[in-house]
């Protein structure tokens, strides 16, 4: 008997559920193993230590203010998006 697998709405389609062919299954959980590797490796966190002038650190905490979020999340997406948009230069 095969195993019935959920699949939640995707917006796609209104599929419920899904009776994989018996070599798609195992794609399936491989497909799952590898996104919850995926998550753990993206959630993963180091420290690190930036020497910055007082200016630029009042200014950073000036505009984090602003924006209703604290200083080191706001220096944090910053620099993250300054380095995505450099990725896609390079890709």
């Amino acid at each position: 008997m095969t195993k019935k697998v959920h699949i939640p709405n995707i917006g796609i389609s209104e599929v419920t559920e899904y009776i994989p062919a018996p070599d798609e299954e195992e794609k399936i959980l491989q497909f799952e193993k590898q996104a919850e590797e995926d998550i753990k490796l993206k959630k993963q966190t180091a420290n690190i230590h930036l020497r910055w002038s007082e200016f630029e650190i009042r200014r950073a905490k000036k505009i984090a203010e602003k924006l209703g979020m604290p200083y080191q999340t706001y220096i944090k997406s910053t620099l993250k998006q300054a380095m995505d948009n450099d990725e896609k230069k390079f890709n």
